[in-house]
Protein backbone atom coordinates (compact mmCIF):
# COMPACT_ATOMS: atom_id res chain seq x y z
CA UNK A 1 0.00 0.00 0.00
CA UNK A 2 1.16 3.46 -1.16
CA UNK A 3 2.65 5.97 1.40
CA UNK A 4 -0.41 8.76 1.85
CA UNK A 5 0.42 11.65 1.47
CA UNK A 6 -0.75 15.56 1.98
CA UNK A 7 -1.63 17.01 -1.32
CA UNK A 8 0.55 20.35 -1.78
CA UNK A 9 -0.54 23.48 -1.05
CA UNK A 10 0.32 27.30 -1.40
CA UNK A 11 0.27 29.92 1.01
CA UNK A 12 -0.30 29.24 5.37
CA UNK A 13 -3.93 29.97 6.56
CA UNK A 14 -4.14 32.18 9.13
CA UNK A 15 -7.10 34.23 10.96
CA UNK A 16 -5.74 37.75 11.25
CA UNK A 17 -7.76 41.03 13.13
CA UNK A 18 -10.01 43.20 10.27
CA UNK A 19 -7.44 46.23 11.49
CA UNK A 20 -4.34 45.03 9.89
CA UNK A 21 -5.41 44.56 6.45
CA UNK A 22 -5.03 46.68 3.92
CA UNK A 23 -6.89 47.67 0.56
CA UNK A 24 -4.21 46.74 -2.29
CA UNK A 25 -3.07 50.54 -3.69
CA UNK A 26 -1.88 48.38 -6.70
CA UNK A 27 -5.24 46.62 -6.86
CA UNK A 28 -5.39 46.81 -11.76
CA UNK A 29 -9.15 47.42 -10.58
CA UNK A 30 -8.14 50.89 -9.48
CA UNK A 31 -7.65 53.80 -12.34
CA UNK A 32 -4.14 54.94 -13.01
CA UNK A 33 -4.25 58.08 -11.00
CA UNK A 34 -6.01 56.21 -8.05
CA UNK A 35 -2.48 53.60 -7.44
CA UNK A 36 -1.03 54.87 -3.67
CA UNK A 37 -4.05 56.57 -2.82
CA UNK A 38 -5.80 56.81 1.02
CA UNK A 39 -7.43 54.07 2.25
CA UNK A 40 -10.76 55.59 2.20
CA UNK A 41 -10.30 56.60 -1.22
CA UNK A 42 -10.11 53.29 -2.87
CA UNK A 43 -12.63 51.63 -0.16
CA UNK A 44 -15.00 54.58 -2.10
CA UNK A 45 -14.14 53.79 -5.16
CA UNK A 46 -14.22 50.18 -5.15
CA UNK A 47 -17.87 50.51 -3.47
CA UNK A 48 -18.92 52.75 -6.22
CA UNK A 49 -17.78 50.44 -9.38
CA UNK A 50 -17.59 47.13 -7.76
CA UNK A 51 -21.10 46.11 -6.00
CA UNK A 52 -19.41 45.48 -2.42
CA UNK A 53 -22.88 46.78 -1.11
CA UNK A 54 -24.20 43.19 -2.40
CA UNK A 55 -20.94 41.39 -0.38
CA UNK A 56 -21.84 43.62 2.35
CA UNK A 57 -25.52 42.07 2.61
CA UNK A 58 -24.16 38.37 2.51
CA UNK A 59 -22.18 39.40 4.95
CA UNK A 60 -24.21 40.70 7.56
CA UNK A 61 -27.02 37.96 6.82
CA UNK A 62 -24.94 35.12 6.69
CA UNK A 63 -21.32 36.04 7.77
CA UNK A 64 -18.16 35.89 6.23
CA UNK A 65 -17.22 32.33 4.17
CA UNK A 66 -14.26 30.95 5.38
CA UNK A 67 -14.22 28.74 1.88
CA UNK A 68 -13.17 32.00 0.64
CA UNK A 69 -10.46 33.39 2.34
CA UNK A 70 -8.78 37.20 1.91
CA UNK A 71 -5.26 36.67 0.19
CA UNK A 72 -2.84 38.54 1.72
CA UNK A 73 1.02 39.75 1.56
CA UNK A 74 3.28 41.33 4.07
CA UNK A 75 3.15 44.80 4.09
CA UNK A 76 6.10 46.54 3.10
CA UNK A 77 5.94 49.38 5.59
CA UNK A 78 4.30 47.87 8.51
CA UNK A 79 3.19 44.87 10.59
CA UNK A 80 -0.15 44.96 8.65
CA UNK A 81 -1.43 42.83 5.51
CA UNK A 82 -2.19 43.76 1.98
CA UNK A 83 -4.86 42.18 0.72
CA UNK A 84 -4.16 41.01 -3.20
CA UNK A 85 -7.28 38.66 -3.82
CA UNK A 86 -10.48 40.07 -2.51
CA UNK A 87 -10.94 43.89 -2.20
CA UNK A 88 -14.30 43.83 -3.03
CA UNK A 89 -15.28 42.03 0.16
CA UNK A 90 -12.64 43.95 1.96
CA UNK A 91 -14.40 46.84 0.57
CA UNK A 92 -17.83 45.99 2.28
CA UNK A 93 -16.18 44.56 5.86
CA UNK A 94 -14.97 48.13 5.82
CA UNK A 95 -17.77 49.66 4.90
CA UNK A 96 -19.70 47.76 7.65
CA UNK A 97 -17.77 48.47 10.44
CA UNK A 98 -16.54 52.33 9.73
CA UNK A 99 -19.17 54.19 9.42
CA UNK A 100 -16.59 57.35 8.32
CA UNK A 101 -15.66 55.24 5.62
CA UNK A 102 -19.29 54.39 4.45
CA UNK A 103 -20.54 58.13 5.09
CA UNK A 104 -18.72 58.65 2.06
CA UNK A 105 -19.96 56.08 0.00
CA UNK A 106 -22.12 57.59 -3.17
CA UNK A 107 -25.35 55.99 -1.13
CA UNK A 108 -24.63 55.35 2.09
CA UNK A 109 -28.33 54.81 3.22
CA UNK A 110 -27.89 51.34 2.93
CA UNK A 111 -25.10 50.76 4.75
CA UNK A 112 -25.99 51.75 8.69
CA UNK A 113 -28.94 48.91 8.92
CA UNK A 114 -26.50 46.68 7.47
CA UNK A 115 -24.05 47.68 9.97
CA UNK A 116 -25.91 47.16 12.90
CA UNK A 117 -26.83 43.58 11.63
CA UNK A 118 -23.68 42.50 11.04
CA UNK A 119 -22.18 43.87 14.48
CA UNK A 120 -18.47 43.79 13.54
CA UNK A 121 -15.70 45.43 14.66
CA UNK A 122 -12.44 46.18 13.82
CA UNK A 123 -11.11 43.80 16.23
CA UNK A 124 -12.80 40.50 14.61
CA UNK A 125 -10.77 37.97 12.90
CA UNK A 126 -10.76 37.45 9.53
CA UNK A 127 -9.92 34.22 7.12
CA UNK A 128 -6.86 34.91 5.06
CA UNK A 129 -3.83 32.90 2.91
CA UNK A 130 -0.66 34.38 3.54
CA UNK A 131 1.60 33.90 0.70
CA UNK A 132 5.55 35.11 0.35
CA UNK A 133 4.90 38.01 -2.12
CA UNK A 134 2.71 38.91 -5.17
CA UNK A 135 4.18 36.59 -7.79
CA UNK A 136 2.87 33.86 -5.62
CA UNK A 137 -0.31 35.07 -6.35
CA UNK A 138 -0.42 35.42 -10.01
CA UNK A 139 -1.70 32.04 -10.90
CA UNK A 140 -4.92 32.21 -9.09
CA UNK A 141 -5.53 35.63 -9.94
CA UNK A 142 -4.91 34.98 -13.23
CA UNK A 143 -6.95 31.97 -13.52
CA UNK A 144 -9.75 33.78 -11.74
CA UNK A 145 -9.68 36.91 -13.08
CA UNK A 146 -8.63 36.53 -16.93
CA UNK A 147 -9.38 33.28 -18.09
CA UNK A 148 -11.85 31.79 -15.09
CA UNK A 149 -15.73 32.53 -13.92
CA UNK A 150 -14.36 35.89 -12.04
CA UNK A 151 -12.93 37.73 -15.12
CA UNK A 152 -12.42 41.24 -14.80
CA UNK A 153 -12.99 43.62 -16.99
CA UNK A 154 -10.72 44.40 -20.06
CA UNK A 155 -8.77 47.04 -18.76
CA UNK A 156 -8.41 45.65 -15.54
CA UNK A 157 -6.62 42.48 -17.15
CA UNK A 158 -4.26 44.34 -19.51
CA UNK A 159 -3.44 46.17 -16.39
CA UNK A 160 -2.58 42.92 -14.16
CA UNK A 161 -0.72 41.37 -17.55
CA UNK A 162 1.39 45.07 -17.99
CA UNK A 163 2.18 44.75 -14.38
CA UNK A 164 4.07 40.81 -15.06
CA UNK A 165 5.33 41.97 -18.08
CA UNK A 166 6.62 45.30 -17.16
CA UNK A 167 7.84 44.56 -13.05
CA UNK A 168 7.82 40.67 -12.77
CA UNK A 169 10.36 40.67 -16.08
CA UNK A 170 8.00 37.88 -17.69
CA UNK A 171 8.08 36.94 -20.82
CA UNK A 172 4.32 36.85 -23.42
CA UNK A 173 4.38 33.17 -23.42
CA UNK A 174 5.18 32.60 -19.82
CA UNK A 175 2.00 34.70 -18.91
CA UNK A 176 0.22 33.04 -21.29
CA UNK A 177 0.91 29.55 -19.60
CA UNK A 178 0.49 31.10 -15.80
CA UNK A 179 -2.62 32.52 -16.43
CA UNK A 180 -3.88 29.74 -18.81
CA UNK A 181 -4.59 32.21 -21.96
CA UNK A 182 -2.97 32.12 -25.42
CA UNK A 183 -0.42 34.03 -26.13
CA UNK A 184 -1.58 36.22 -28.75
CA UNK A 185 -4.15 37.42 -26.10
CA UNK A 186 -1.51 38.25 -24.05
CA UNK A 187 0.17 40.24 -26.73
CA UNK A 188 -2.29 41.77 -27.68
CA UNK A 189 -3.64 43.28 -24.07
CA UNK A 190 -0.47 44.52 -23.37
CA UNK A 191 -0.20 46.23 -26.75
CA UNK A 192 -3.21 47.94 -26.09
CA UNK A 193 -2.65 48.85 -22.44
CA UNK A 194 0.59 50.21 -23.49
CA UNK A 195 -1.15 52.72 -25.79
CA UNK A 196 -3.51 53.70 -23.67
CA UNK A 197 -0.69 54.89 -21.35
CA UNK A 198 1.07 56.53 -24.53
CA UNK A 199 -2.06 58.56 -24.81
CA UNK A 200 -1.99 59.30 -20.92
CA UNK A 201 1.54 60.45 -21.46
CA UNK A 202 0.92 62.79 -24.84
CA UNK A 203 -1.53 64.52 -22.75
CA UNK A 204 -4.73 63.00 -24.10
CA UNK A 205 -7.82 62.52 -21.71
CA UNK A 206 -7.82 58.50 -21.40
CA UNK A 207 -10.64 58.40 -18.62
CA UNK A 208 -13.56 57.92 -20.86
CA UNK A 209 -10.80 55.18 -23.14
CA UNK A 210 -10.07 53.12 -19.44
CA UNK A 211 -14.07 52.83 -18.59
CA UNK A 212 -14.58 51.67 -22.02
CA UNK A 213 -11.32 49.90 -23.11
CA UNK A 214 -13.01 47.42 -25.06
CA UNK A 215 -13.45 49.66 -27.87
CA UNK A 216 -9.83 50.19 -28.14
CA UNK A 217 -9.26 46.26 -28.20
CA UNK A 218 -11.61 46.29 -30.67
CA UNK A 219 -10.13 49.26 -33.25
CA UNK A 220 -6.36 47.21 -32.62
CA UNK A 221 -8.14 43.97 -34.28
CA UNK A 222 -9.12 46.26 -37.33
CA UNK A 223 -5.70 46.11 -39.61
CA UNK A 224 -7.08 49.43 -41.11
CA UNK A 225 -7.34 51.58 -37.92
CA UNK A 226 -3.84 49.97 -36.63
CA UNK A 227 -2.20 50.96 -39.97
CA UNK A 228 -3.38 54.49 -38.90
CA UNK A 229 -1.16 54.86 -36.00
CA UNK A 230 1.46 52.38 -37.00
CA UNK A 231 0.49 50.02 -34.29
CA UNK A 232 2.10 46.86 -34.35
CA UNK A 233 0.77 43.04 -33.80
CA UNK A 234 0.51 42.61 -30.67
CA UNK A 235 3.04 39.62 -30.64
CA UNK A 236 5.81 42.11 -32.00
CA UNK A 237 5.14 44.45 -29.39
CA UNK A 238 8.47 45.30 -27.71
CA UNK A 239 7.92 45.55 -23.68
CA UNK A 240 8.63 48.90 -22.10
CA UNK A 241 8.82 50.33 -25.47
CA UNK A 242 5.72 53.31 -26.58
CA UNK A 243 3.99 51.30 -28.91
CA UNK A 244 3.30 54.29 -31.37
CA UNK A 245 5.85 55.96 -33.17
CA UNK A 246 6.14 59.69 -32.04
CA UNK A 247 5.38 60.66 -35.90
CA UNK A 248 2.12 59.19 -35.41
CA UNK A 249 1.02 61.16 -32.31
CA UNK A 250 -1.77 63.26 -34.00
CA UNK A 251 -3.01 60.15 -35.57
CA UNK A 252 -3.60 59.08 -32.13
CA UNK A 253 -5.19 61.24 -30.77
CA UNK A 254 -7.53 61.62 -33.20
CA UNK A 255 -8.59 58.04 -33.29
CA UNK A 256 -9.06 58.46 -29.32
CA UNK A 257 -11.18 61.44 -30.19
CA UNK A 258 -12.95 59.14 -32.82
CA UNK A 259 -13.39 56.33 -30.38
CA UNK A 260 -14.64 57.97 -27.26
CA UNK A 261 -14.83 62.16 -27.50
CA UNK A 262 -12.57 64.67 -26.20
CA UNK A 263 -14.99 66.65 -23.55
CA UNK A 264 -15.84 68.98 -26.49
CA UNK A 265 -16.62 66.67 -29.26
CA UNK A 266 -18.52 63.77 -29.57
CA UNK A 267 -17.14 60.55 -30.89
CA UNK A 268 -17.76 59.52 -34.52
CA UNK A 269 -18.78 55.84 -33.75
CA UNK A 270 -22.42 55.21 -32.15
CA UNK A 271 -21.46 51.69 -30.53
CA UNK A 272 -18.61 49.32 -31.37
CA UNK A 273 -20.00 47.64 -34.54
CA UNK A 274 -19.06 51.28 -36.31
CA UNK A 275 -15.79 50.23 -35.81
CA UNK A 276 -15.09 48.43 -39.04
CA UNK A 277 -16.85 51.15 -40.52
CA UNK A 278 -14.35 53.62 -39.37
CA UNK A 279 -11.45 51.36 -40.50
CA UNK A 280 -12.96 51.51 -44.19
CA UNK A 281 -13.27 55.40 -43.89
CA UNK A 282 -9.62 55.95 -42.46
CA UNK A 283 -8.24 53.68 -45.58
CA UNK A 284 -10.02 55.99 -47.75
CA UNK A 285 -8.21 59.43 -48.18
CA UNK A 286 -11.63 61.24 -48.91
CA UNK A 287 -13.17 59.49 -46.11
CA UNK A 288 -10.35 60.67 -44.19
CA UNK A 289 -10.76 64.10 -45.07
CA UNK A 290 -14.16 64.04 -44.24
CA UNK A 291 -14.04 63.40 -40.43
CA UNK A 292 -10.88 65.55 -40.09
CA UNK A 293 -13.42 68.02 -41.43
CA UNK A 294 -15.63 67.32 -38.49
CA UNK A 295 -18.27 65.60 -40.63
CA UNK A 296 -20.34 63.05 -39.78
CA UNK A 297 -19.25 58.87 -39.78
CA UNK A 298 -22.05 58.61 -41.86
CA UNK A 299 -21.17 61.67 -44.79
CA UNK A 300 -17.77 60.29 -44.34
CA UNK A 301 -18.62 56.62 -45.35
CA UNK A 302 -20.89 58.19 -48.19
CA UNK A 303 -18.00 60.73 -49.52
CA UNK A 304 -15.67 57.47 -49.12
CA UNK A 305 -18.07 55.45 -51.45
CA UNK A 306 -18.89 58.07 -54.18
CA UNK A 307 -15.01 58.24 -54.80
CA UNK A 308 -14.46 54.47 -55.37
CA UNK A 309 -17.34 54.94 -58.07
CA UNK A 310 -17.17 56.16 -62.03
CA UNK A 311 -18.01 60.01 -61.77
CA UNK A 312 -21.23 58.76 -64.29
CA UNK A 313 -22.19 55.77 -62.34
CA UNK A 314 -22.23 58.15 -59.19
CA UNK A 315 -24.47 60.66 -61.06
CA UNK A 316 -26.90 57.89 -62.19
CA UNK A 317 -27.53 56.74 -58.61
CA UNK A 318 -27.42 59.65 -57.06
CA UNK A 319 -30.49 60.47 -59.47
CA UNK A 320 -32.49 57.36 -59.21
CA UNK A 321 -32.13 57.53 -55.67
CA UNK A 322 -33.70 60.91 -55.93
CA UNK A 323 -36.29 59.34 -58.09
CA UNK A 324 -37.38 56.78 -55.95
CA UNK A 325 -37.42 58.84 -52.77
CA UNK A 326 -39.91 61.05 -54.18
CA UNK A 327 -41.59 58.36 -55.61
CA UNK A 328 -42.02 57.43 -51.98
CA UNK A 329 -42.98 60.37 -51.17
CA UNK A 330 -46.56 60.41 -53.59
CA UNK A 331 -47.73 57.88 -50.77
CA UNK A 332 -48.14 60.54 -48.11
CA UNK A 333 -48.54 64.15 -49.80
CA UNK A 334 -52.64 63.84 -50.20
CA UNK A 335 -52.54 63.88 -46.61
CA UNK A 336 -49.89 66.86 -45.54
CA UNK A 337 -51.33 68.99 -49.02
CA UNK A 338 -51.92 72.21 -46.80
CA UNK A 339 -48.69 71.60 -44.66
CA UNK A 340 -46.61 74.89 -45.64
CA UNK A 341 -43.60 72.72 -44.34
CA UNK A 342 -44.12 70.13 -46.86
CA UNK A 343 -44.70 72.71 -50.17
CA UNK A 344 -41.63 74.54 -48.79
CA UNK A 345 -39.58 71.21 -49.03
CA UNK A 346 -41.35 70.55 -52.69
CA UNK A 347 -40.33 73.80 -53.63
CA UNK A 348 -36.99 73.07 -52.61
CA UNK A 349 -36.89 69.86 -54.70
CA UNK A 350 -38.35 71.51 -57.82
CA UNK A 351 -35.93 74.38 -57.78
CA UNK A 352 -32.91 71.62 -57.59
CA UNK A 353 -34.94 69.57 -60.67
CA UNK A 354 -34.63 72.58 -62.57
CA UNK A 355 -31.23 73.56 -62.14
CA UNK A 356 -30.41 69.96 -63.26
CA UNK A 357 -32.60 70.37 -66.20
CA UNK A 358 -30.90 74.11 -66.74
CA UNK A 359 -27.47 72.57 -66.83
CA UNK A 360 -28.74 69.78 -69.54
CA UNK A 361 -30.07 72.77 -71.13
CA UNK A 362 -27.03 74.79 -71.17
CA UNK A 363 -24.49 71.79 -72.13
Amino acid sequence: MSELRDVRSIGEQRWVPLSDLLLDPANPRLPADMQGEAQEDLAVHLELGFDALTVAESIASHGFFGSEPLIVIKDGTSDKWVVVEGNRRLTALLGLVDPNIRAQFANPTPWAPLAEQAELSYGDQVPVVVLPDRAAATPIIGFRHISGILQWQPYAQARYIARLVDHDDMSFAAVAEMIGVDRTRVGNLYRDQAIAVQARDLGIETGPLEEAFSLLTVAMSTPKLRSHIDAPLGSKTEPGVAPIPASRAPELKELVTWLYGDGEVEPVIGESRDISKLGNVVASSVGLSALRASESLESAIQKAKDADVNPRQRLLARLRAGRNSLTSALDDIDDFAEDGEVSDAVDEVRAAADALLATLTHV
